[in-house]
């Protein structure tokens, strides 16, 4: 019997499951056309209850709305695919659960000047009004390795992305 099969045929409750809800550009080739990813951030929300978890996904989904209606050329980051794990998977209206965003970044000065910007005070205004608390969110920074430099977070320089991610670019 596979793996797979025994979880699923097993007593066990059943296995936490995220489930796409927003296409990002690792999906849509045509959404990241020719650009390279220099850096990817992976953003996770824990939403208390079934409301949040809406609210969190449609302040997303208005935001990429906004994202897509730029000119190319200003595009130097996207976002990649939204996931939600719900806390009861067999009935998602109970309960909370977390979104999972990841942000592609395509350009490395611009990361190094904006990867912080998710605790910025706009986006802690918008995770307010949406009522997810600053403890319930974590972002966490990836460098490409053809851009990284790897040293010891505290040789790293002061930009918050870097500090995050522990190297240097």
């Amino acid at each position: 019997m596979s793996v797979l099969e025994s979880i699923l045929s097993s007593s066990t409750p059943t296995p936490r499951t995220r489930v796409q809800v927003l296409t990002g550009e690792s999906s849509d080739p045509a959404r990241r056309g020719d650009k390279t990813v220099v850096a990817f951030s992976d953003c996770r929300y824990r939403c208390a209850d079934f409301a949040t978890l809406v609210a969190c996904v449609d302040a997303i989904k208005d935001s990429d709305d906004k994202l897509r209606a730029r000119p190319e050329d200003l595009m130097l980051w996207d976002w990649d695919n939204t996931y939600v794990e719900f806390d009861h998977p067999d009935t998602p209206g109970v309960g909370g659960g977390t979104v999972y965003l990841g942000v592609a970044w395509y350009d490395q000065e611009f990361f190094t000047e904006r990867g912080g910007a998710g605790f910025s005070r706009m986006h802690q205004k918008v995770y307010q009004m949406i009522g997810i608390p600053e403890e319930a969110i974590t972002i966490q920074h990836y460098l490409c390795a053809e851009v990284a430099e790897f040293q010891a977070a505290e040789q790293a320089p002061n930009s918050p992305a870097a500090l995050m991610a522990g190297v240097t670019i």
